[in-house]
């Protein structure tokens, strides 16, 4: 009789360590929703920002360009402006 009842212990035992481990799992689940949005979250930020600072470089190369136009044609001016006299 003694045998048949700690079979059964063991048995109910088994039974409830691994329904308590499909919960955990389920909870792990739960709590690591927001972390995985505030990932998602961060990336898009990311991407924002990756995408201000090549519009930004695009725009200081433009500027760099212009006066350096601006420079070369003001050296040409003054290099005919010293020929002419």
């Amino acid at each position: 009789m003694k045998k048949v009842f700690m079979s059964i212990a063991m048995v109910a035992m088994m039974v409830a360590a691994a329904s308590c481990g499909n919960n955990n799992s389920k909870k792990a689940e739960e709590a690591a929703e927001p972390a995985k949005e505030c990932t998602k979250e961060c990336d898009e930020k990311c991407e924002e920002a990756k995408t201000t600072v090549q519009e930004a470089g695009e725009a200081v190369k433009d500027a760099a360009t212009e006066k350096a136009v601006e420079g070369i044609n003001a050296a040409a001016d003054a290099a005919v402006n010293a020929i002419k006299k």
